[in-house]
């Protein structure tokens, strides 16, 4: 038999270079995205810069106006006070609900594991709950002729008539924004929950021995090691409470007053409701821009965690 002679030299080197692996990992995320999005933001595009009513959806072809519907909404005072209402109410929700999801995650770790079981099963089960049953709930509990709220409040011996909650903005923003935090708190509250399960014991007690407090652990140990999944969910928080449309939409039996209308709402009354599609293909893309402005902060910080 012949001998097999192995040469031995230099590795030989990978056809694809390293720093491309990531890349080609991604790729077939990417390609998905811009196969199921790529299309529709093209033609949202597209469409932002014609006029398109009516009369063009019979003709068949829009009518190129380039910028104007841009113009148009920016000069619209009306479209400023929807913006502002709109990053109120998420600024609002947001706060309530990372608070609230952030308290409930914290009691948790000092419940009976029993008690602590029950709660997760509670908050996976209003997790499941479909969006337009949970909706339908709280709409049930405030409605005009069958509220539950009010009959509470009658019970205890207040008398308190029958009450169109939804009349003041304020009383009414505030219930759709109940129902908004109630959807969001158990994603929020299982989330951090899971990540402060993972915060070293070993760190805490060696806290305690330095005589910190709880404040002092919760400022120095746990909050630094939280702040990635902290910023993770405000993110995801702002990206869903901007877009709010469904909760406005039903509470208000599909008529929203003006004095109800965030950027999605408008968006859809002035694509739908007045069959200006051109407009509200332009305030569908500004409102993609104002997420993307919004959020790129918290991105960066993202980044740089992961770069630390």
């Amino acid at each position: 038999m012949g001998r097999v002679t192995i040469l031995k030299g230099a590795p030989k080197k990978d056809r694809v270079p390293k720093k491309i692996w990531p890349y080609l990992l991604i790729a077939p995320s990417l390609f998905c995205l811009a196969l199921i999005l790529g299309f529709p933001v093209y033609r949202l595009f597209t469409l932002s810069l014609e006029q398109y009513g009516l009369r063009e959806i019979i003709a068949g072809k829009g009518t190129f106006v380039g910028l104007a519907n841009f113009s148009e909404t920016l000069q619209d005072p009306e479209f400023w006070q929807v913006l502002r209402r709109t990053l109120i109410f998420t600024f609002a929700m947001v706060s309530v609900s990372i608070v609230a999801g952030a308290f409930l995650a914290h009691l948790m770790m000092k419940m009976h594991k029993r008690i602590r079981w029950v709660l997760n099963g509670v908050l996976i089960l209003v997790w499941a709950m479909p969006q337009l049953v949970s909706i339908s709930v709280w709409r049930w509990l405030f409605s005009f002729d069958f509220s539950i709220v009010t009959a509470l409040i009658n019970s205890v011996g207040i008398d308190f008539p029958k009450h169109n909650y939804f009349v003041n903005t304020l009383s009414g923003f505030t219930i759709i924004g109940g129902s908004v935090a109630w959807g969001a708190l158990p994603f929020i509250t299982i989330s951090v929950y899971a990540a402060l399960t993972q915060v070293p014991k070993d760190l805490l007690e060696a806290a305690e021995i330095d005589g910190a407090t709880s404040r002092q652990k919760f400022r120095h140990v746990i909050f630094p090691m939280l702040l990635p999944v902290y910023v993770i969910l405000i993110s995801l928080s702002v990206i869903w409470d901007f877009q709010v449309f469904s909760h406005i939409w039903i509470f208000l039996e599909n008529r929203p007053g003006p004095e109800y209308f965030t950027m999605a709402v408008y968006a859809f009354q002035k694509s739908f409701g007045m069959s200006e599609y051109g407009m509200g293909a332009a305030i569908s893309l500004i409102m993609i821009f104002v997420l993307i402005s919004v959020t790129w902060y918290y991105l960066r910080q993202m980044m740089k965690m992961g770069d630390e």
